[in-house]
């Protein structure tokens, strides 16, 4: 039953070969690539609309406070002009300054809120474009992929029908404990002792 496995080991390296071939293709690196990306689009493009609302916001609220700065402040000058008493002129006057202080200090902030609104705007250009990159990219390498996959599948219908003779004569539960390891990438799974020193690891086996 063993040399049975050992048989099954030798057959299923080929087809260990194959799937190693394919999934270190070039067409599938590309293909995986492009589609982890689209995958992930979706929440940088949601992230991005939401961060300019947020932005439309914050520029609407100060620009509308900006606007009844400006209105306060021409009440201002026009009330200094008429005035007589010095002391309440004097009192406007520092009003006023007051007043212009908040207004370049909102300009400053509708200043930022602007340069970032801009900065979204051109990082949503940027994911657009790449995305549309990568979906040509998915398209393509994806059919790539296919194709090689589908150029291999003949020699691996061959390997499979092989390797379902051979395991006809190797006891289930052995097989099991053999696809386990397998499944875990672990290959080759069985090796060959000489001189009482393991074929995988040099080791000499103890008592």
């Amino acid at each position: 039953m063993l040399e049975q496995l050992l048989k099954y080991q030798e057959i299923d390296t080929k087809l260990r070969k194959i799937e190693v071939e394919l999934s270190s293709s070039e067409e599938r690196k590309k293909a995986v690539s492009a589609k982890k990306y689209l995958e992930g689009v979706e929440d940088a493009v949601a992230k991005l609309d939401q961060r300019a609302g947020e932005l439309t916001i914050a520029f609407e609220n100060a620009t509308g406070e900006l606007e009844k700065m400006k209105a306060q402040e021409s009440e201002f000058k026009k009330a200094l002009d008429e005035m007589a008493d010095e002391g309440e002129a004097n009192y406007l006057i520092k009003k006023t300054d007051e007043l212009l202080a908040k207004i370049k200090s909102l300009y400053a902030e509708i200043t930022a809120v602007s340069n970032e609104i801009q900065a979204v705007m051109k990082e949503y250009t940027t994911v657009k474009n790449t995305t549309k990159a990568a979906q040509a990219q998915y398209s393509e390498y994806g059919k790539k992929y296919n194709d090689l996959k589908l150029s291999k599948q003949g020699e691996r219908q061959e390997i499979e029908k092989e390797l379902a003779e051979i395991k006809k004569g190797v006891s289930p539960e052995l097989m099991e404990r053999y696809q386990k390891k397998r499944a875990e990438k672990i290959f080759p799974i069985l090796f060959e002792i000489s001189d009482n020193v393991c074929g995988a690891c040099s080791m000499e086996l103890p008592t």
